[in-house]
């Protein structure tokens, strides 16, 4: 979907949701909010049935069955009171817990699939912030009516079940936020549609006026529904399922969060004993002390070792002369690429003979300036690697063969230009194999790619030289 489509499906969104609020508790609100919602259910539905790889699938399918579920939830009392049925509310609290478990473990799947290697600082962090938030909700929109709750089993599950669920949400949400990753509009609009789903669930009971709080929430869950049908939308909705290639860096603010996290639990069982002003102040005042030292020293030491793993996973990826990629890192960046992109393999021709006449430092002069021409060359989201020696390769991510043979031809020119190292000039040439699927919607084999572009290079070399050879690769 294009920016301007979505931007219009947005503001459709929004006016759907506007109207659903207020004129929810009449009939022709029941019809807006139904309508409105099926089409949502229907969107995220073949959203996710549209998605190629399965594991980009599953998250989405999650979502998918959730919104069902919810649909289905929501729909048991008008269907019931059309038949003439009794309701009890049991049918509608099972479909909305599978909803709530269905979006929980979509959040889930993506932060680990996004997490990758460095899902284990995230997780704690999240049970941390979570058990946190945990105790607030329990203090504020539980504890005060447990008296209440027990005399009506069923209605104290569907009073719970939405705050209970709400944590399940964000603990997914923050999950989502604390894992390393892209985070463009599609990631901002399904975190935003998550966030609203729980202030539609928590915020109305700070509304006094019943009728208020169903048209306020009825308006902010249909958008919420919305938003996630946007984010599954979005150009960059395969950002939410793209494992992360760097650490992430820790925000200072990140520490204090966790602070905060620490100190809920004590704050909430020093505001409930019985415990003398001053003293209650003392403690707390010692306890907030003692977790800033701790915090303070756990992110300088934090901070060390990021730094660290930086380096070393810098230096795993890249060629430490000319600074390009080194070939496992290309190979991450093929199974990356979407199908339809070109490879381009270069081999340097005449290199050998300046590197044997003129010496190494000459060579490496050569290396480092063809690197710096080929960078220059090509987009900044296509990869250009160092495979060893004087080999060199260069991934067109999204162009076809045409493309590629107007980046082949230009990097002959560039490469050819004459390298000056120590007041004396040097020319090399190339030779150049390019592949290309010739069908966007063929299989993806970068790995055999590769190959034929190798092949084809081999056969430039033998019709003469600085030349490029297209490869004949199957679609």
């Amino acid at each position: 979907m294009t920016r301007r489509m979505l931007m219009l499906y947005l503001a459709v969104a929004v006016l759907a949701a506007a109207v659903a609020g207020v004129t929810s508790g009449t009939p022709h609100g029941d019809l807006i909010y139904f309508g409105a919602y099926l089409s949502v259910v229907v969107l995220v539905c073949w959203s996710a049935a549209k998605r190629r790889r399965d594991g980009d699938r599953t998250p989405w399918l999650y979502l998918a069955l959730g919104q069902v579920a919810w649909l289905a939830g929501d729909a048991v009392y008008p269907v019931s009171t059309l038949l003439q049925r009794t309701y009890d509310g049991s049918a509608s609290a099972a479909l909305w817990t599978v909803g709530y478990l269905a979006y929980g473990m979509a959040l889930f799947a993506m932060a680990r699939r996004r997490a990758g290697r460095w899902l284990r600082p995230a997780v704690l962090d999240m049970l941390t912030l979570t058990v946190a938030s945990s105790i607030v909700i329990w203090v504020t929109f539980v504890s005060p009516y447990l008296a209440e709750l027990a005399a009506d089993p069923l209605g104290a599950y569907l009073y719970v079940m939405g705050p209970m669920g709400d944590i399940g949400i964000l603990a997914g949400v923050l999950l989502l936020v604390l894992s390393p990753g892209r985070r463009t509009g599609a990631t901002r609009l399904l975190l935003l549609s998550a966030v609203l789903r729980i202030i539609a669930d928590l915020g109305s009971s700070f509304i006094p006026s019943l009728e208020l709080a169903t048209a306020v929430g009825t308006g902010v869950i249909l958008l919420s529904n919305s938003l996630l049908v946007a984010a599954a939308l979005h150009l960059n909705s395969n950002e939410l399922t793209v494992a992360a290639r760097q650490a992430p860096t820790l925000h200072p603010a990140r520490v204090w969060f966790l602070g905060v996290g620490l100190l809920t639990a004590p704050a909430v069982l020093f505001a409930r004993h019985e415990y003398a002003e001053s003293e209650r102040l003392l403690l707390f005042v010692a306890t907030v002390a003692t977790a800033g030292f701790i915090l303070a020293r756990f992110a300088t030491a934090l901070r060390s070792l990021e730094q660290a793993e930086r380096t070393l996973g810098y230096r795993s990826r890249h060629d430490a002369l000319t600074g390009l990629l080194n070939r496992a890192a290309l190979g991450e960046e093929l199974d990356a690429c979407p199908p339809g992109s070109t490879v381009l393999y270069l081999d340097l021709d005449g290199f050998k003979a300046v590197n044997d006449t003129a010496g190494h430092s000459a060579g490496d002069t050569i290396l480092q300036t063809v690197s710096q021409r080929l960078k220059a060359t090509v987009r900044e989201c296509d990869p250009v690697a160092r495979l060893g020696g004087d080999e060199f390769a260069v991934v067109l991510t999204g162009l076809g063969a045409t493309d590629g043979i107007r980046v082949a031809d230009r990097i002959l020119q560039d490469v050819a230009m004459p390298v000056e190292h120590e007041g004396a000039w040097y020319t090399v040439g190339a030779s150049i194999g390019i592949a290309c699927t010739t069908d966007t919607g063929a299989q993806w084999r970068p790995d055999a790619l590769l190959r034929e572009a190798d092949t084809a290079m081999y056969q430039a070399k033998r019709l003469g030289r600085g030349r490029w050879v297209l490869a004949d690769v199957p679609a």
